[in-house]
C-alpha cells in the first residue's frame, strides 16, 4: 500500500510539473524620455506629460523635465505639427516645428525662423501608443544673441491628444 500511495504521489508531482509552464517575465516598465548634448553637455530628462496638442494648439508638443519635482530649470519642450507622421523630418521651416530648452539658471532659450532646426520622428503610434525620433539645433537665449546648440538628442514618449474633426 505505502509503495502504490508513493507511486500516487510520484505521479501526481509528474503531471503538475509537466502542466507548470514557465512563466515569461513581465516586460517592466517603460520608460520615456529625452537625451541631448547642450552645449556639449550631456543632459537626460524624463517626461511628465505627453505629447498632445494642447500645448500648441495646431500642433502636438511635449515637455521633458530633469527633475519632475522641479518644473522651471531644466526642461526641454519638443514642437512639431498635428500631421506628424513617422519616417518625417521637420524643420524650422515646418509649421509649429519647435525646441525649447530652460537651463539651470532658468535662462529660456527656443529655436527661431532661419536657425538650424531638425526633428526627425522615427516612431508615432498615434492617440494612447509612443512617439520616438531624433532632434538637434541651434537654440538662441531669449533677449539676447547669444546661443547654444542641441545635438544628438533623441526621445521617446507616450501621446496622448484626440484630432477631430
Amino acid at each position: 500500500m505505502k509503495t502504490k500511495n508513493l507511486l500516487i504521489l510520484g505521479l501526481i508531482l509528474v503531471i503538475t510539473a509537466a502542466g507548470c509552464k514557465k512563466k515569461t517575465p513581465d516586460p517592466g516598465p517603460t520608460y520615456y524620455y529625452a537625451n541631448a548634448q547642450v552645449s556639449g553637455v550631456n543632459k537626460a530628462f524624463k517626461t511628465t506629460s505627453s505629447f498632445s496638442k494642447f500645448c500648441i494648439m495646431t500642433g502636438v508638443c511635449n515637455t521633458f523635465y530633469a527633475d519632475p519635482e522641479i518644473q522651471h530649470f531644466n526642461v526641454l519642450s519638443l514642437g512639431f505639427p498635428l500631421t506628424v507622421k513617422a519616417g518625417l523630418t521637420y524643420t524650422n521651416d515646418s509649421s509649429y516645428t519647435q525646441i525649447m530648452y530652460i537651463d539651470g539658471n532658468g535662462k529660456y532659450y527656443y529655436s527661431s525662423s532661419g536657425d538650424s532646426l531638425s526633428i526627425n520622428v522615427t516612431k508615432w503610434e498615434g492617440h494612447g501608443g509612443t512617439g520616438a525620433g531624433t532632434f538637434s539645433g541651434k537654440l538662441r537665449l531669449q533677449g539676447s544673441n547669444d546661443s547654444i546648440y542641441i545635438k544628438n538628442g533623441t526621445f521617446s514618449s507616450p501621446i496622448w491628444f484626440v484630432v477631430g474633426k
